[in-house]
């Protein structure tokens, strides 16, 4: 028999934003779009990139070379949950409880 039970809070969202002076020049909207998920939202405020979702992904093409080394400092909800040279990927916040082991 199976079971399954669905949280009574939605699931968080990863908040990325990204400082005008980190980004480089003409980067389009639609191109950020292009990578994210369907429930991700992607604005440009004041200049400012701003990324909000359960999985939000940062390209390296997108931030200006001296500040893709602190690009996580730029995730201000959830954690970088994985980064390499070309992207990063932010996530919600971790899950709250372990994953019961499996009985065999």
């Amino acid at each position: 028999m199976y079971s399954c039970s669905v949280p009574d809070e939605p699931r968080g969202k990863a908040e990325v934003l990204i400082p005008h002076g980190w980004l480089l020049p003409n980067l389009s909207l639609d191109a950020v779009r292009s990578l994210q998920r369907g429930d991700t939202t992607s604005d440009l405020e004041k200049g400012d990139l701003r990324l909000a979702g359960v999985e939000v992904l940062v390209a390296r093409n997108w931030v200006k070379e001296e500040f893709w080394p602190r690009i996580q400092d730029a995730v201000h909800k959830g954690y970088a949950a994985e980064k390499t040279y070309t992207f990063m990927r932010a996530h919600a916040d971790r899950r709250r409880s372990r994953r019961p082991k499996k009985s065999s």
